[in-house]
C-alpha cells in the first residue's frame, strides 16, 4: 500500500515540461526563469497553502514503457517530485499510477491548421444563394411555363373573347400569345405588374401555383443572399478537407501529434476506426513532433500540407499568436487538466480545496483570459465558425439552396401543372357540349368601326358642310377632326365625297 506523504518542511519539488502558455522556461545567468499560466496558478496556491517550491524539468508528460513510467508521471511515481505540474491530461491509464487533483481547466482535442486562402467571389456572388442544379431547374421551368400558358391560351375556349370595336378593331382576341406568355412569366418572376391575366379557370390555376412557386423561390433567394452578405468579410474560405474521413483519404496532407502525449494514446486506442487509421497514418509517416511549438511552426510553414492534433487550449493560444493559423475539426476527446500527486498524498486534499475556491471566485477564469484571450491580436481563430460548410467539421449555417431544400415549392408547381391540364380538358369538353361546337371567330367586317382623329389641314375652308359635319361628329376640343376608320386607312381619299354624301342625306 502506498505511503502517505506529509508536507515536510513545506517545500515541494514540482515536475514540469515546457509548453506555452502553461510553462515557459527562459534560461538566465542566475538560473532558469519560469512564467506562464501554471506558474501564476502555483504561486497563488503556494501563497494560500504556505509552501515553497522548486521546478524540476522533465523531458515529457509521461508514458508507460516496459521499464515503467517516464516524464512527469515517472517523477511523481518514483518520488522525485511531489507534484506533477505540467499541463497533464487526466487519463484512465495515468490514474492507475498517480492521483489527480480537481481539474483547473477543461480541454479537448482539435486540429491546428493553416488558414485557407480566401477566394474572390467576383461577379458570381449574386448566384451563390442557389445551387447550380436549382438555377438550371429554374431556367427550364421558366422556358416551360411560357409554353404552358401559350397552350392554355390557344386551346382553352374561355381565353378567347369578343372585344368591343371601339376598344380593339380585331374583334376576337387571345391575350396569351407565345410572346405575351413569356412576358407574363418574366414579369411575375421579378414581381412586376402585368397587363393581361388569364381568363380561363385552367389558366388561373396555373398562374396561382406559378405565383406560389415564385414567392417561395424569391423569399429563399433573398434570405440566403442576406446571409451570404453578412458572411462576406470572411469570404467563406474553403478547406481541402471537411471531415476526418477526408483527411484520412488525402495523401497530400500529413498529420502530426505530440510524441508521448495523451492525444497520441487516445488516437491509438480510440473506438473510432477513422481515428485509429489516422494514427496508423501518423505512425507510418513518422510525423510525431517533440513539442507543440515545433508542431505549430511546421503547420505555419507547410503551405497547408501539414496539420496537427492539439489540445484545444494550446491550439487556441498558437492561433491567437499566429494569424495564419486556426482551429479546425470536430471536437474529440473531451478531458480535464489537473495536478498529479502520489497515491495517498495529503497534498491532493490541500490542492483540491484551494482550486475549488479559485474557481468559485473567478480567479481561474481571469487567469485564462490573461494567457489566451488577451495574449494575441488575431481574430477568426475558430475555422469551424466561418469555413464553408459541406461536412461535419464546419458549423457555418450558410450553404446554397438545393432542389431538396425547395422540394415543396417544386411539388406545388407540378401539382398546379397537372390541375391546369385537367381543367383545360374539362373546359374544352364543356364548351363543345354547351355551345354545340361553336367557336368565337374574328369578324370579317366590322360594324360601327371606331373613329380616330386626324389633324385638320390649313387649306381646309369653313363652309356650310363643315357646320353640318360638326353637328354630326363635332370637332374635338384639341382641334382634331373625327373621321371613320375606313378613311383613316386611306389617307389619300379626301373628305369631300363624305361631305357630299352627308348633304344628300340632309
Amino acid at each position: 500500500m502506498a505511503t502517505t506523504l506529509a508536507p515536510a518542511a513545506n517545500h515541494l519539488v514540482i515536475s514540469v515540461v515546457d509548453q506555452e502558455p502553461f510553462i515557459t522556461r527562459e534560461p538566465r545567468p542566475s538560473g532558469d526563469y519560469y512564467s506562464g499560466y501554471l506558474v501564476d496558478l502555483i504561486n497563488e496556491i503556494s501563497r494560500r497553502a504556505n509552501f515553497t517550491y522548486t521546478f524540476k524539468q522533465a523531458d515529457e508528460h509521461g508514458r508507460y514503457l516496459s521499464t515503467g513510467w517516464t516524464g512527469i508521471i515517472g517523477d511523481v511515481v518514483k518520488g522525485e517530485a511531489q507534484i506533477g505540474g505540467g499541463a497533464l491530461t487526466v487519463t484512465t491509464k495515468r490514474e492507475e499510477a498517480v492521483d489527480f487533483t480537481k481539474p483547473y481547466l477543461s480541454n479537448s482535442v482539435n486540429l491546428l491548421v493553416q488558414k485557407p486562402t480566401w477566394e474572390d467571389l467576383g461577379l458570381g456572388y449574386l448566384v451563390r444563394p442557389f445551387s447550380a442544379d436549382y438555377w438550371i431547374m429554374l431556367l427550364v421551368v421558366l422556358l416551360l411555363i411560357g409554353i404552358v400558358f401559350f397552350v392554355i391560351g390557344k386551346f382553352s375556349p374561355y381565353e378567347w373573347g369578343n372585344v368591343a370595336a371601339d376598344r380593339d378593331p380585331r374583334g376576337a382576341k387571345n391575350s396569351f400569345t407565345l410572346r405575351n406568355s413569356y412576358l407574363f412569366a418574366l414579369s411575375t418572376i421579378t414581381w412586376q405588374g402585368f397587363r393581361e391575366a388569364p381568363h380561363s379557370l385552367s389558366g388561373r390555376i396555373m398562374a396561382a401555383f406559378w405565383w406560389m412557386f415564385i414567392l417561395f423561390s424569391l423569399i429563399a433567394y433573398t434570405a440566403n443572399l442576406t446571409a451570404y452578405f453578412l458572411a462576406r468579410p470572411e469570404q467563406i474560405p474553403k478547406m481541402p478537407f471537411k471531415t476526418y474521413e477526408d483527411l484520412l483519404a488525402d495523401t497530400n496532407i500529413r498529420v502530426g501529434v505530440l510524441l508521448s502525449g495523451s492525444t497520441e494514446s487516445l488516437l491509438r486506442n480510440s473506438r473510432s476506426e477513422t481515428l485509429r487509421s489516422i494514427y496508423s497514418k501518423i505512425n507510418a509517416q513518422n510525423t510525431f513532433v517533440g513539442s507543440y511549438s515545433e508542431g505549430a511552426k511546421r503547420v505555419k510553414t507547410s503551405n497547408g500540407n501539414f496539420v496537427m492534433f492539439m489540445e484545444t487550449d494550446s491550439a487556441e493560444y498558437y492561433a491567437r499568436k499566429n494569424c495564419n493559423l486556426m482551429i479546425y475539426g470536430d471536437t474529440i476527446f473531451p478531458s480535464n487538466l489537473a495536478f498529479a500527486v502520489r497515491k495517498g498524498s495529503v497534498w491532493k486534499g490541500i490542492f483540491n480545496t484551494i482550486i475549488e475556491d479559485l474557481k468559485d471566485n473567478g480567479y481561474l477564469e481571469q487567469l485564462k483570459d490573461k494567457y489566451w484571450h488577451f495574449s494575441g491580436d488575431c481574430t477568426n481563430i475558430d475555422g469551424r465558425k466561418y469555413v464553408e460548410t459541406g461536412g461535419h467539421l464546419s458549423s457555418l449555417p450558410i450553404y446554397p439552396i438545393t432542389l431538396k431544400d425547395m422540394a415543396v415549392a417544386i411539388l406545388l408547381l407540378f401539382l398546379g401543372f397537372i390541375a391546369a391540364m385537367i381543367f383545360l380538358v374539362i373546359e374544352i369538353v364543356h364548351y363543345a357540349v354547351t355551345k354545340k361546337g361553336k367557336k368565337i371567330e374574328r369578324p370579317k367586317i366590322l360594324k360601327n368601326p371606331p373613329k380616330i382623329f386626324r389633324p385638320k389641314t390649313k387649306a381646309a375652308k369653313a363652309g356650310p358642310t363643315d357646320v353640318e359635319l360638326g353637328e354630326e361628329a363635332g370637332p374635338s376640343s384639341d382641334g382634331l377632326e373625327s373621321v371613320p376608320l375606313e378613311d383613316a386607312e386611306d389617307p389619300g381619299a379626301g373628305s369631300g365625297d363624305e361631305l357630299r354624301g352627308d348633304e344628300a342625306k340632309a
